[in-house]
């Protein structure tokens, strides 16, 4: 009877802990910075960024904007106009890892017939430099 208890309570423990473990990693996050300097090129309209295929924010010249989600991979975009993510729009893939940052810079290319418009990935260092003459934008319409 008491090695039945203790069996129970042994399982019954491990359980409790292993389901705690995955609720832990559930609620860790990290940040998505999007930095937008292009420039006099393309400065009159807004570029619309996105993670996973979701519209987060509408981006002017001299901006940045700073997303919590969850650890993980996930694919960042950015177009010039529309709300949803268009299937032509060009993929970029981050890694968050828990409480860090990653840096994304988008990137604006003009060519005789058609402009371009993508993101990269820049480092801490990078970011913060930029990011001094930059200014937050915390409504993201």
């Amino acid at each position: 009877m008491k090695k039945t208890f203790f069996l129970a309570l042994v399982m019954l423990l491990g359980f409790a802990l292993t389901s705690k473990a995955q609720d832990l990693s559930e609620d860790q996050t990290g940040k998505i910075y999007f930095l937008r300097s292009t420039g006099f090129a393309g400065s009159a309209s807004a570029f619309k960024t996105f993670i996973d295929g979701e519209f987060v924010c509408k981006l002017n010249n001299k901006k940045y904007s700073v997303h919590e989600v969850p650890v993980g991979s996930h694919q960042c975009s950015v177009q010039f106009g529309g709300k949803k993510s268009k299937e032509k729009a060009e993929k970029f893939e981050v890694v968050v890892e828990p409480g860090k940052t990653v840096y994304v810079q988008l990137v604006f290319e003009t060519g005789v017939l058609v402009n371009n418009v993508y993101c990269e990935e820049v480092t801490e260092n990078t970011a913060t430099q930029k990011m001094s003459y930059m200014e937050e934008d915390t409504k993201c319409l």
